[in-house]
């Protein structure tokens, strides 16, 4: 009998699912905030996802110790690729596919710590925008001077039976010890395919690079030999090339220095040709294994993982209806509050992050314009956003009833 209750439960979620693909298939413009049937959500919303950067924290420690540049890329890189896999498994096995994550409420906090041995990386993700939706985050190693900051804004649209999320923003990465030699990282975009089969998973598709001040660029193409959203090649694909692309040799502006092959969700191949040596990198080998997170012990309302932890506990249990009543009251009353600051004549300020004028960015201005990227693309769809100092200490000064938040007015329902 549980079987068939199973069996029957896949059956009607399938059909919901139709119903639902049908229905988006109707909408024009950016899906990002379409209410989808709980039966297809993960349990973690979309602010978090930038702290699976920062679960290698020793890989951040040998930027900075490395001497060699072309090794520095190589590091950057590796950083990129191994947190790809549980941000875009949404940080489940592969072999669960993936969900759609919780769509992250304005002012939405995720803060964490990563520490693996003497290596520590600290995490500060904000929602700082709802329409369009905007996550900032600002990644950093104190002890070993090196730091990130990026922001993402996703648009979300229907190709065929595919979702495919649009990325605009970038991520820069800076060394303080190198010089403060900068990285720059465009982002890709996402394709949540099968989705029809109920085991949807994640793909990339197409050629990104990441641009240094050091002259060391790093090409990464996704989706194997097709680059094709809609070819049958293996899934998770990618090839990596470094390469001095300030070489005064033009034979060898081009000429790999490493090259890396392989699966972004299981393993890949690391060659050096320098040596001609190849070494294998495996996500499930006990010594790749992402650090802990480790989470504030005095949590703001406004934290991820406090704000949704009723969504995320239903969602767990398999009980859909509580998590839909869950998930509705949250967002009813960030609705509410929205529509009484708004008749009150009050603006909504960020805690951590504030938009900057991109002309005044001189690093990343400098590598758009030597990159040749698209700037739109690069500066995205909602401006510039970068840490603040100054802010994040005004945050940390307020407490309110033990707990910290910029304005006098905890998460409703939360509190």
């Amino acid at each position: 009998m549980t079987v068939l209750m199973g069996l029957l439960s896949r059956m009607s979620n399938l059909s919901a699912l139709k119903d639902f693909l049908s229905f988006l298939a109707t909408v024009s413009g950016d899906l990002s905030n379409i209410t989808a049937p709980p039966f297809i959500l993960a349990s973690q919303s979309l602010t978090e996802f930038p702290a699976y950067w920062a679960e290698r924290p020793s890989l951040f420690a040998a930027i900075a110790n490395t001497t060699s540049p072309a090794e520095r890329m190589l590091h950057v890189l590796q950083i990129y690729l191994t947190s790809l896999q549980r941000q875009y498994y949404i940080g489940k096995p592969v072999s669960e596919g993936t969900k759609k994550p919780l769509n992250p409420f304005l002012g939405e906090l995720f803060l964490c710590e990563c520490q693996d041995g003497d290596n520590k990386v600290e995490v500060i993700c904000e929602q700082v925008s709802h329409h369009p939706p905007t996550t900032a985050c600002f990644i950093q190693d104190k002890s070993n001077g090196v730091r990130a900051e990026a922001y993402s804004t996703q648009h979300t649209t229907l190709s065929g039976t595919s979702v495919v999320v649009k990325q605009s923003g970038h991520a820069i990465l800076t060394v303080d010890r190198h010089n403060k030699e900068s990285y720059l990282f465009p982002f890709p975009d996402v394709y949540a395919k099968s989705i029809l089969t109920g085991s949807p998973y994640p793909e990339l598709y197409g050629t990104y690079t990441i641009f240094s001040t050091s002259g060391y660029t790093a090409e990464v193409t996704f989706g194997g030999k097709s680059k094709n959203p809609f070819s049958s090649s293996s899934r998770n694909e990618f090839e990596a090339v470094i390469y001095n692309s300030k070489s005064t040799d033009p034979s060898s502006k081009k000429s790999p220095l490493y090259t890396l092959k392989g699966i972004w969700s299981d393993s890949w191949t690391i060659t050096n040709h320098a040596d001609n040596t190849t070494q294998t990198y495996n996500l499930s080998d006990p010594a790749n294994k992402p650090a802990p997170m480790t989470l504030p012990q005095q949590s703001s309302p406004w934290h991820s993982r406090r704000a949704w932890a009723d969504v995320a506990s239903a969602l767990q249990k398999g009980d859909f209806s509580a998590a839909l009543e869950a998930k509705s009251k949250l967002e009813n009353a960030q609705r509410e509050m929205r529509k009484r600051e708004k008749a009150s004549g009050q603006t909504w300020q960020s805690a951590f992050f504030r938009k900057v004028d991109e002309r005044e960015e001189g690093a990343l201005m400098g590598l758009v314009d030597a990159s040749g990227l698209d700037e739109k693309s690069i500066i995205g769809n909602d401006g510039c956003w970068r840490y603040d100092p100054a802010r994040a200490e005004k945050f940390r000064r307020v407490k309110l009833g033990g707990q910290v938040r910029h304005t006098d007015e905890m998460v409703p329902g939360r509190n």
